[in-house]
């Protein structure tokens, strides 16, 4: 049995030298206007993600649409958030590709390759909801989360925040271990990996310390998952799942977790 264990191993961790050498074998290491294209398409996106929804713009288009949402206003700002991730880290960088005569389905948005890799993002799973379930109890995390202040004021609105929250990290999926990723791999082969986790631990400073140090690790291992099997939808629902577990346990520790229907 113990030898069988090892043995798997040991092919595993071939199978991940192997694939390393591939990529980077096939690497150009020139830059050329594509790349270039990228990087200016990149930062547009994070700009629009992180500026577009700023409530300042959002209060002025409710009122300039008529609309008073009354109570419901943050929860507003928070779906505007969320298009605007979408806006920045999806339709700019699919414009981008679809301009450049890319094939979106070269770019990680299949199932194929992820069944194989289920296992690994289950490995992941167990100790970061440890992880989140010791650091719910800080007074900083209970603090940030939920995002939607809100979210425990009934069930609807709980479960409308994480839809939406689970779309916007389909967003952040897609546009670093897939826009940065496929687009820089033929030219700087796995290094696209380290170049994705610079703006990726970036986007968490406004979040936690905790958070900024878990960053570089995830975005490390999910980057290489993503770019082995080629599918993003298994960082996907572990960001999702990860994410409604410290909406939850927030609550929770507050006592304001909706009571329940039945």
């Amino acid at each position: 049995m113990r030898e069988g264990s090892d043995g798997g191993i040991v092919r595993w961790l071939r199978g991940w030298q192997s694939f390393y050498r591939q990529v980077n074998d096939e690497a150009t290491g020139h830059v050329g206007l594509f790349e270039w294209g990228v990087a200016l398409t990149a930062a547009i996106a994070l700009m629009v993600a992180q500026f577009g929804a700023q409530s300042s713009n959002v209060a002025y288009i409710m009122e300039r649409a008529g609309l008073d949402l009354g109570s419901y206003w943050e929860l507003a700002h928070l779906l505007a958030w969320v298009a605007a991730c979408v806006v920045g880290y999806v339709v700019i960088p699919v414009v981008y590709l679809k301009l450049s005569g890319e094939r979106l389905a070269d770019y990680y948005l299949g199932f194929r390759g992820l069944g194989q890799h289920m296992g690994m993002y289950a490995a992941l799973f167990l100790p970061a909801s440890i992880l989140v379930l010791w650091v719910s109890y800080w007074p900083d995390f209970q603090a940030i989360y939920p995002f939607y202040s809100l979210a425990g004021r009934s069930w609807v609105d709980l479960i409308a925040w994480e839809l939406a929250y689970g779309v916007q990290f389909f967003a952040v999926e897609f546009f670093f271990r897939a826009f940065l990723l496929q687009s820089l791999r033929r030219s700087m082969g796995v290094g696209a990996i380290l170049l994705m986790l610079l703006p990726y631990c970036m986007i968490h400073f406004t979040k936690t310390p905790a958070e900024s140090v878990g960053s570089i690790f995830a975005g490390l291992i999910l980057g290489m998952i993503a770019m082995r099997g080629r599918s993003i939808w298994g960082g996907v629902l572990l960001h999702w799942l990860i994410a409604i577990e410290m909406d939850v346990l927030s609550l929770v520790h507050k006592g304001t977790l909706p009571d329940w229907p039945l």
